[in-house]
């Protein structure tokens, strides 16, 4: 019976090995579900399941534009107190662009302009928490620098604290991702940037100060909860949006945009609908009862089910696999194999 058993063994590795080949690509061809994007580096992640669902030069280092101030918030709501007060300067009155409308010499919490900074995307209000905090725009680029070391960015260096084009002041999409799953993990910053419409205290001559915020997804898209705009000449237009639906949250990132707000659409529309893993393969093991539940025939966490279910398929072709030969061990076994089988059987002689 020992050789009946042995002849076994060989044909049952040798299915498993065969057909030799070299490795061979997949999805030669770029995924027909990923929309056509204007953007020139993007990136689209699952939160829940901690996956990067696709990307396009997500390591490109490019000008941020006002996204930034996702990382002034950051420093600011590590380094100051909410009600914090400090008195507007002559330079950040002064900074232009996009501006909330401060006068020199006022008195704001730093409350009052961190929610400036993200809903409004106020330019003047990011440069009073730079001073407030860093004591000049320098020190507060500086801390903003340390804390994206802490967070582990790789293709990020700040130089000011809202974005405007600047020498040595860039990031990549990869980096913005990073950036927005700390601020949403942060309950009061994450508040801040799903609010659509804020009042605050007039100014000095009694002209009403109120701020929109400046994602037009926000109220439009539903499920979409922030996160922040951006647009400058060298930049193009940049935006760091999130949306949080029936349990999962995905963070999508377009830099380099002709339309941000339909590429940022596309990919979140993408991100929700493809087919996943859970279509493909959990369903098997689920068992049905009555009313529709579904509990699971194989012991699973939340955590493992859901990180199984959101794995996508390779968004392009420039992964590849190697099938069982290729490795160590399936060189090891075709040694063998050729090493015991007669030559007819395609051993050696």
């Amino acid at each position: 019976m020992r050789p009946v058993a042995s002849r076994s063994l060989v044909a049952l590795v040798l299915a498993l090995v065969a057909p030799l080949a070299p490795p061979s690509e997949v999805n030669s061809a770029p995924d027909p579900g990923v929309p056509r994007l204007s953007a020139e580096a993007w990136m689209l992640y699952d939160a829940g399941a901690d996956l990067v669902i696709a990307s396009r030069n997500a390591e490109a280092e490019r000008p941020m534009a006002s996204v930034t101030k996702i990382m002034t918030a950051l420093v600011v709501i590590d380094q100051a107190d909410l009600d914090d007060e400090t008195r507007i300067s002559a330079s950040a009155a002064d900074v232009g662009e996009s501006e909330i409308g401060l006068v020199r010499g006022e008195l704001w919490t730093v409350r009052d302009l961190l929610a400036a900074v993200l809903i409004r995307s106020a330019n003047d209000a990011a440069m009073a928490l730079a001073e407030h905090v860093g004591g000049s725009v320098a020190g507060f680029a500086e801390l903003m620098n340390q804390k994206a070391a802490d967070l582990g960015l790789e293709h990020s260096h700040f130089a000011n604290p809202h974005g405007l084009d600047e020498e040595d002041h860039y990031t990549s999409a990869g980096d913005l991702v990073l950036m927005a799953r700390a601020l949403l993990a942060d309950e009061y910053l994450a508040r801040l940037v799903r609010t659509k419409l804020i009042t605050f205290k007039p100014d000095p001559s009694g002209v009403e100060r109120r701020a929109r915020n400046t994602n037009q997804l926000l109220g439009v898209y539903p499920g979409v909860v922030g996160i922040k705009t951006g647009f400058t000449n060298e930049a193009g237009r940049v935006l760091v949006s999130a949306l949080e639906r029936n349990g999962r949250t995905l963070i999508a990132v377009v830099m380099g945009s002709e339309d941000h707000f339909a590429d940022a659409r596309g990919l979140l529309e993408y991100g929700y609908d493809f087919a996943s893993l859970d279509a493909m393969f959990l369903a098997p093991l689920l068992e049905e009862e009555g009313g529709g539940a579904v509990p699971s025939a194989v012991p699973m966490t939340r955590a493992d089910r859901s990180r199984l279910a959101q794995v996508a398929r390779l968004a392009d072709g420039r992964e590849s696999v190697s099938p069982f030969v290729a490795t160590e061990l399936g060189r090891r076994v075709d040694d063998w194999l050729r090493s015991t089988m007669p030559v007819t059987l395609g051993g050696r002689p």
